[in-house]
């Protein structure tokens, strides 16, 4: 039977795939080829050995819809019982004695389908199916070229899913903490200072591609005409060395680690627990400005989620703070919670964090205020990493006592 050649809008038709197979074709997908975003799928619904027919019925559809019931998105069923108007044939071939079979087509409404050749309820399809342009690493080049700014892709993956999709907040997480690991690593490069490099270079989303799901993102130089390509360069070449360790062994991801301050090791830990929750890999994509090179890496899904665990298993540096005089700023007994600033550097950033017992039985009574001065010994926990926006240092007030000028002075 030679469904291809049918005189249906669209033809001549080539054949997409077969989906049932039982002696012929029962289930299937074709496409025209004069029309690339038409397809027919169609679906053998009868057939009478004594009078030698075979029914079928085929439904016409765009592209979108077409991935959309190969995805399972749309039920089997719904393909033919909620078709457009005007897209339904009844296509009956008749078997003669001796010659080709014969095809007679009728058009068909939606409401005159037999219930009996409908696809059982809840059948689907349920094949994996990009729904989104595919990605061409190339395609990064030509982008960058054009716009004359570094181009990169975020490769992630969502396990299970059969259509092109990441979750909307871990995707929305991962571009955030791209963005914060963009900064972060060019303060690294060029000095905490502030400098023009530290406002300008930020990064934007373009666009999505399938494979499983990415996102393409660019450099945005706000304020100046032209991109610092010897620090995006820098950024992307640490930012690949960061990904491609993670794809190796813990060992080489946390030395790794080490080579970076807290921020972009903090940062770093976002984009991972960002893709490791929903059990996906992570793959990077970048061409810096003018370079066209295409520089690829990545790790596997299991590699994420066993950095994430690498970074929580690495214990904390700890040190000390002695404050001889500080000022008591604030002071929540019942949370066991304080805040103190040093009165020799007032517009320092306050020391502020959780209590210990003894020290919680110490500042009950004490006062509050910009003249209440004391003595404080303070632990410092300084995590790996951490969802702090810099260094995630954790402070845990010891002991606290009012400030006694001649005791100091002894």
């Amino acid at each position: 039977m030679d469904y291809e050649s049918l005189p249906l809008l669209g033809a001549p038709f080539e054949p997409v795939e077969t989906y049932v197979y039982f002696d012929g074709r029962q289930t299937f997908a074709m496409r025209s080829t004069v029309l690339p975003d038409l397809y027919y799928v169609v679906n053998t619904v009868d057939e009478d050995d004594d009078s030698t027919t075979l029914t079928a019925l085929a439904v016409a559809m765009n592209d979108d819809r077409f991935r959309a019931v190969r995805s399972g998105l749309v039920p089997f069923r719904d393909t033919f019982e909620r078709a457009a108007p005007f897209s339904t044939f009844r296509i009956v071939w008749t078997f003669p004695a001796a010659g080709t079979p014969v095809a007679d087509i009728e058009p068909l409404r939606t409401a005159d389908v037999p219930t009996a050749w409908l696809p059982a309820e809840g059948a689907h399809l349920n094949l994996p199916t990009a729904t989104a342009e595919p990605f061409v690493p190339n395609e990064l080049v030509s982008l960058a070229e054009a716009q004359g700014r570094t181009i990169f892709a975020i490769e992630v993956e969502t396990p299970g899913a059969r259509i092109t999709g990441f979750p909307g907040r871990n995707a929305g997480e991962l571009q955030t903490a791209i963005d914060s690991q963009v900064a972060a690593l060019t303060r690294e490069i060029v000095g905490k200072g502030k400098t023009p490099h530290v406002q300008e270079i930020r990064s934007s989303v373009l666009g999505l591609r399938a494979s499983s799901f990415v996102v393409i993102m660019g450099i945005d130089s706000v304020g100046s005409m032209v991109e610092a390509t010897d620090v995006t360069g820098e950024v992307f070449t640490r930012l690949n060395s960061l990904v491609s360790s993670v794809g190796e062994n813990d060992g080489a991801f946390l030395a790794e680690m080490k080579e970076h301050g807290s921020a972009v090791r903090n940062r770093f830990l976002d984009i991972l627990k960002a893709v490791a929750t929903v059990d996906s890999g992570l793959g990077l994509s970048s061409v810096v400005a003018h370079t066209q090179q295409v520089v690829r890496t990545g790790a596997s899904s299991v590699r994420v989620r066993a950095a994430v665990d690498a970074i929580n298993a690495v214990k904390p540096e700890v040190g000390y703070i002695n404050l001889p005089r500080g000022i008591l700023t604030g002071l929540v007994l019942r949370r066991q919670r304080f805040e103190i600033v040093d009165a020799a550097n007032p517009k320092s950033a306050p020391f502020k964090g959780e209590m210990t017992a003894h020290a919680t039985a110490q500042a009950n009574g004490l006062r509050v205020g910009d003249d209440s001065y004391i003595t404080a010994r303070i632990r410092v926990e300084i995590p790996f990493a951490s969802d702090d926006e810099s260094t995630g240092a954790r402070y845990v007030l010891e002991s606290i006592e009012p400030f006694d000028p001649l005791t100091r002075a002894r």
